[in-house]
């Protein structure tokens, strides 16, 4: 089921459905109830998105992406019944808001269609069976793993066509084993196979999808997951976050990321063999955070990332710094408000800086970015209600063919539950 706006009816008709739903008496989403008609949960979000980069030509940031559109989710879960079964659905949908800031040749801000047209999809169907700590889900559904995950940051999330389980019948142990078929883009209704949107046009192939989420302490969360898609990469991704100090005064954690991969059968994308690893350093004091880290790719080959956000901590807004050969500098500085009185405010900067080889087969220019975010959450009766404000500045070598450019994203969002 999936529907494109082609003509302003029908973005009208599904901006006054989520208008309908967002004053409809609801409670914030994180205030669920158990009820025996089972859920009924939803987001919307007012969204504004540009990236303007200089073109080749001259000094303007005339190379432009621009969206302004509203959409959102809406979602019925059922109750379990006879404590193994259930079901899930729900509808997403987006629509630009006016002309001025959607121009078609403006597209590609992943807020609407490429063309900056509106659209509507049943984002997730599914099927679930449990059996004590084991469950079981088939067909549509969201998923949120290192390399394969919902990549949540425009207006509506990304979804798959998956089937597998996972279990946590063993204490301080989550196991995942799925077969991921077909991905649904965050700019488009149609689902498509995961190795059409690793860039392989003309195959029609799934993943392998393995995980295993280990608490051995309170103090080490450790993550190993494992992606195989045949004939064209493996790819195995490792994670451990060590906490320390006292949380009441000045707290310390240390997090390794480390990512192998390389080609696999006929070699669909070619043979070659990389991987990436990373060490940061945080501390937190009195509503401060202090990040300090460090990443280094391989020289051979970048890392590909193709079905969701990318899991290391040097992803920033409009970089990853995951190119062959680099080596990137992560700096973060936090602060939560609540602890001066202004309870929902929070803000962060954060800046990297790539550098990448000059000469040779992957040579490329070096790059910086420099981003502001800023939060804030209503309580009381607007609960469930946010905004977020996001800008970043990307400073790029022009002598290597980069391109300066700057971002902008506001969003204003509403998370409610309506049964």
């Amino acid at each position: 089921m999936s529907a494109k706006f082609t003509h302003p009816v029908p973005c009208c008709l599904l901006s006054l459905v989520l208008i309908l739903v967002l004053v409809l008496p609801g409670h914030a989403a994180d205030e669920k109830k158990p009820s025996e008609w089972g859920t009924v949960t939803g987001q919307t979000r007012l969204y504004y998105f540009t990236q303007r980069n200089k073109s080749a030509t001259g000094q303007e940031f005339d190379n432009i992406k621009e969206s302004l559109a509203f959409g959102g989710w809406l979602k019925y879960e059922t109750p379990w019944i006879a404590d193994h079964f259930g079901a899930g659905a729900a509808l997403y949908g987006t629509a630009p808001l006016t002309g001025e800031f959607n121009e078609e040749d403006h597209g590609g801000t992943g807020l609407l269609a490429r063309d900056n047209e509106g659209f509507a999809a049943l984002g997730e169907a599914y099927l679930k069976a449990r059996y004590a700590g084991t469950e079981a889900r088939v067909w549509r559904q969201r998923i949120e793993t290192p390399f394969i995950n919902s990549n949540d940051s425009r207006m509506l999330p990304q979804t798959f066509e998956a089937y597998g389980l996972k279990s946590s019948d063993i204490d301080n142990l989550e196991l995942s084993l799925f077969w991921v078929d077909k991905e649904k883009g965050r700019d488009t209704e149609l689902f498509k196979s995961m190795s059409y949107m690793a860039g392989l046009k003309d195959y029609d192939r799934g993943v392998v999808m393995a995980g295993a989420d280990w608490k051995p302490f309170d103090f080490l969360p450790t993550r190993f997951w494992n992606y195989y898609a045949p004939d064209l990469d493996n790819t195995f991704f490792t994670q451990f976050k060590y906490t320390f100090g006292d949380p009441a005064g000045v707290q310390y954690s240390l997090l390794f990321q480390g990512v192998d991969q390389r080609s696999v059968g006929d070699q669909l994308r070619g043979d070659y063999s990389t991987g990436e690893a990373g060490l940061m350093g945080t501390l937190l004091y009195s509503g401060f955070t202090f990040d300090l880290g460090g990443t280094i790719v391989d020289g051979s080959e970048g890392i590909r990332n193709s079905w969701g956000v990318y899991p290391f901590f040097n992803n920033l807004m409009a970089y990853n710094f995951a190119r062959a050969g680099e080596k990137a500098l992560l700096l973060g500085l936090g602060y939560d408000f609540s602890h001066m009185g202004w309870d929902g405010y929070r803000a962060k900067l954060q800046a990297g800086f790539g550098d990448t080889p000059d000469t040779g087969r992957n040579a490329s220019y070096d790059r910086s970015e420099y981003d502001l975010n800023l939060y804030y959450d209503f309580d009381g009766e607007l609960k469930g209600l946010g905004v977020l404000t996001r800008f970043s500045y990307q400073d790029e070598d022009e002598s290597l063919g980069g391109r300066d450019g700057y971002q902008v994203r506001l969003r204003l969002q509403y998370n409610f539950q309506l049964l």
